[in-house]
């Protein structure tokens, strides 16, 4: 298991970032001042660390010293519109948190092949159709910032061209989005018979796009929440702490 440093004197945000990088399948190690970062990054070799700006300004982090074949990635978490201290090469994630550059972080720093976008696995009524056909009814099982797949018996092509709707729950929303078949899936013993297609968003306005991610965010954070144990509802002041 991959191994992240998480150091931030800001105990909310701790909480927060903490179970949902564990969600994500890392072994996570959290410090809450400079002395415990060193002593982290001395006898764990952690794969990334993501670091508050008040422990990067401090004096008695040691990250600087480090060797640079022994130098993780950084990220360090600043309040909006603040100068990042002085260590480079680094990144800057903007606090509030947005989930899913976090995600995109991690993937494009840490993983062997990374992920495009955090994909919810979930499931919600949704409805399809190809060119001046009837809507055909069908279940979503996956959900991400770039399309979707849905469980259907219908045998469609790779690059057939949709329109596709489903809802928002808990928003009072629903989307009318085009979109592209990007692959199907035949049933199997290696699926469990599961028979479906994915597709792409060929097209998402900046509002749909806006909706689309909060729910995202809302419902993976709702996730994290039940999956970890002892961890209760997050509260949006604990992502801006």
């Amino acid at each position: 298991m991959k191994c992240l440093l998480l150091a931030d004197n800001r105990p909310d945000l701790l909480a927060t970032l903490e179970p949902i990088l564990k969600h994500w399948g890392y072994r996570v190690l959290a410090a809450t001042n400079a002395a415990q970062a060193n002593a982290f990054l001395l006898e764990s070799a952690p794969c990334l660390l993501v670091a508050g700006e008040q422990i990067l300004a401090d004096p008695d982090l040691q990250f600087a010293d480090q060797k640079a074949a022994a130098k993780p990635p950084l990220l360090a978490l600043a309040q909006e519109d603040a100068t990042p201290p002085a260590i480079l090469p680094l990144e800057t994630l903007n606090v509030p948190v947005d989930i899913l550059s976090l995600f995109a972080f991690i993937q494009r720093y840490v993983e062997q092949h990374p992920r495009q976008n955090l994909r919810l696995q979930l499931r919600i009524p949704g409805m399809y159709k190809i060119d001046a056909s009837d809507f055909v009814l069908a279940d979503v099982f996956s959900l991400s910032m770039r399309g979707l797949f849905f469980k259907a018996a219908t045998k469609l092509e790779v690059g057939d061209s949709l329109s596709i709707v489903f809802p928002l729950l808990g928003h009072c929303k629903e989307l009318e989005v085009a979109a592209t078949v990007l692959y199907t899936v035949q049933p199997g013993t290696s699926n469990n018979y599961m028979q479906g297609f994915g597709v792409g968003f060929a097209s998402l306005s900046e509002d749909e796009g806006s909706q689309l991610k909060k729910f995202i965010e809302e419902r993976f954070l709702s996730e994290v929440s039940t999956a970890q144990a002892g961890v209760g509802d997050f509260c949006e002041h604990q992502l801006k702490s």
